[in-house]
């Protein structure tokens, strides 16, 4: 952690001004702390009677680099917080962009004597880790049972590290989410047609006319409005035929990804044919990027959010680097956030890169039961391997040879006498030609 420290003494002559201290903030911030500290109060004995008495108070708002007006808390809180997922009260979330910030000093009140201000600001750096979250979820400003309070905070006790909110045709929800500090509430809405699903995440309002399309054109005319805004365009449940599955046409719709997993079990049903259809679009060179979403609406048998789980590889949870992260396919999907997890590797790509033809793969399983099945395919084929009784985790090497790419899946017995499932589905890495 990067940390500034600076003192700025304010004389009595400059009480009842406003004036800025600037300060640079580096590359790569996920997070800014913002501490000040001056001696307000001092004691005064007078008739034998000790009493605190206020001498000096100090203000402090913020500014962004270009001048950019951040927010104030006056002189309530000594300390306040900044980033893109979640600020202090009174201060907007926003990113903690590199350059000039300026602390907006005012001197209300300044003792004969006049004043030291002592400023900390601290930067925590962006580095790459996992997130778990859930792309597809719906509150009671449609058709869910929670409100987006509620749904928060049933994620927060799910563990999850962020969530997006999609209600059906619905954007008003997105000016009202709530923003805790240690978790990521990201805006969308799920555009919901008689002939398919869509969801526009990322941006709070996607449309600037009404939701109905009834033709083709009309359809991707308002996708394209949507990512034109901002929006990632993802279809939802593509084979849930025949009450919501795309019937728009696959290849006559721009997109960005695709829920391959949709609720808690890939069972033999739309969703394990939508992977049979990714599969074959790997294979025909196409590269599409795969979520999970659960879907949720109210909580029952396999019903909770983050059932399946879509885990990303970002360096920060700011909503641009998650949002980047579901882009480029930089994760997976595991039925439930206690399920097993995956690091792969080769030549410094990671999962939804394209690395080096050839390069060493370097695979690293965690969380593992014994009986696990761990997959690994390719364009050429799959390979199980077991995993032996006592393991947890495994960690394996091995060359990719001539593969275009590798992806990997685990399945698991989830009760004795039942066929296993998977409860793991990965994004692949790619290889140069």
């Amino acid at each position: 952690m990067e940390k500034l420290e600076f003192e700025r003494v304010i004389r009595k002559s400059e009480e009842r001004l406003y004036f800025t201290i600037p300060f640079e903030a580096p590359e790569n911030t996920a997070k800014m702390e913002i501490a000040y500290d001056y001696p307000r109060f001092r004691t005064v004995e007078a008739d034998g009677v000790t009493r605190r008495e206020e001498i000096n108070i100090i203000d402090l708002a913020l500014s962004a680099p270009g001048g950019e007006y951040v927010g104030a808390s006056g002189s309530d809180r000594s300390r306040i917080t900044i980033s893109a997922s979640h600020s202090s009260r009174g201060y907007a979330r926003m990113p903690v962009r590199p350059g000039t910030w300026e602390i907006i000093v005012g001197a209300y009140k300044v003792a004969s004597e006049g004043v030291t201000v002592k400023y900390t600001v601290a930067f925590t750096e962006k580095e790459m880790r996992l997130y778990r979250g859930d792309v597809h979820t719906h509150t009671t400003a449609s058709d869910g049972a929670l409100t987006s309070e509620e749904l928060v905070a049933l994620c927060r006790k799910q563990r999850l590290d962020y969530v997006f909110v999609t209600d059906h045709n619905n954007c008003a929800e997105n000016f009202n989410l709530p923003h805790p500090e240690d978790m990521t509430v990201i805006p969308g809405m799920e555009w919901t047609h008689y002939k398919g699903h869509a969801s526009l995440l990322g941006v709070e309002l996607h449309l600037s006319s009404f939701f109905c399309a009834n033709t083709p054109e009309q359809a991707a005319a308002l996708l394209a409005e949507a990512r034109a805004a901002g929006a990632m365009i993802v279809i939802n449940h593509p084979f849930c035929a025949p009450e919501c599955g795309w019937a728009w046409g696959m290849e006559r719709t721009p997109f960005d990804a695709v829920e391959v997993w949709n609720g808690a079990l890939m069972h033999e049903n739309e969703n394990t044919a939508c992977l049979s259809w990714w599969h074959s679009q790997l294979l025909a060179g196409r590269r599409i990027p795969v979520i999970g979403g659960s879907d949720f609406h109210r909580t029952g048998p396999l019903s909770l959010p983050g059932v399946p789980c879509t885990c990303l590889y970002a360096p920060s949870r700011d909503p641009e680097d998650l949002m980047a992260a579901l882009r480029q396919g930089h994760g997976y999907i595991k039925m439930y956030p206690d399920a097993p997890d995956l690091e792969a590797r080769a030549g410094g790509a990671i999962l939804g890169d394209t690395a080096p033809a050839g390069a060493q793969m370097e695979v690293r399983w965690s969380g593992l039961r014994p009986g696990d099945v761990l997959r690994t395919v390719t364009d050429a084929g799959m390979e199980d391997q077991a995993c032996p009784s006592g393991a947890c985790a495994i960690q394996t090497s091995f060359e990719s040879r001539n593969a275009r790419f590798v992806r990997f899946e685990a399945l698991r017995t989830l009760a004795r006498g039942l066929p296993a499932v998977r409860i793991l589905v990965s994004n692949p890495i790619y290889f140069e030609a």
